[in-house]
């Protein structure tokens, strides 16, 4: 029997994205104004049209880009993380099997890991109090050190793949 989980992580929006947001519209209404004050309403109004609908469609894309969502996948003992951005385009990042993990600890930002990682990354909001750290092994060699914050039924499912010696301990 196939087993399937699934979870959405939004990621919360800090200042500095929002701050970038409201550059990038800021800078569409400005390059506006001056397609409009060098090319004028009269003389080249179609040209200046396409143009700040071209703008305004740019800075809607751009600005799209920073409503992040991850979506963690667990099917038959892989786990697969993904970046969903704007909820219309999807970026499969990591994929691994759940039998290769070695270490789920409790995230602390200030253990942050110094050693060489084959992978890192990141995959949900660092200052929610439900983040872990899990390290694996990749095929091939190397490792992934990744940051995720699993509810408690992705728990349970990712606890039914993980080596014994490991699971007795995790998510504590």
């Amino acid at each position: 029997m196939d087993t399937f989980f699934e979870q959405i992580i939004p990621v919360k929006k800090t200042a500095k994205y929002m701050l970038a947001s409201v550059g990038i519209w800021l800078l569409a209404i400005i390059l506006s104004v001056v397609a409009v004050g060098l090319l004028g309403l009269t003389t080249f109004a179609t040209i200046t049209l396409f143009i700040i609908v071209g703008v305004f469609y740019a800075a809607y894309k751009i600005s799209g880009r920073f409503n992040i969502e991850y979506e963690y996948i667990i099917t038959n003992g892989i786990l697969d993380i993904d970046k969903i951005m704007s909820k219309s385009s999807r970026k499969r990042l990591l994929t691994f099997d759940l039998a290769t993990v070695t270490r789920i600890e409790k995230y602390n930002p200030q253990k942050q890991e110094t050693a060489n990682y084959e992978t890192k990354l990141v995959a949900c909001n660092t200052n929610d109090s439900n983040a872990y750290t899990l390290v694996a092994s990749k095929q091939g060699g190397g490792s992934i050190y990744l940051v995720l914050s699993p509810d408690e039924r992705m728990k349970k499912a990712m606890l039914k793949f993980i080596p014994k010696h490991i699971s007795n301990s995790a998510f504590k």
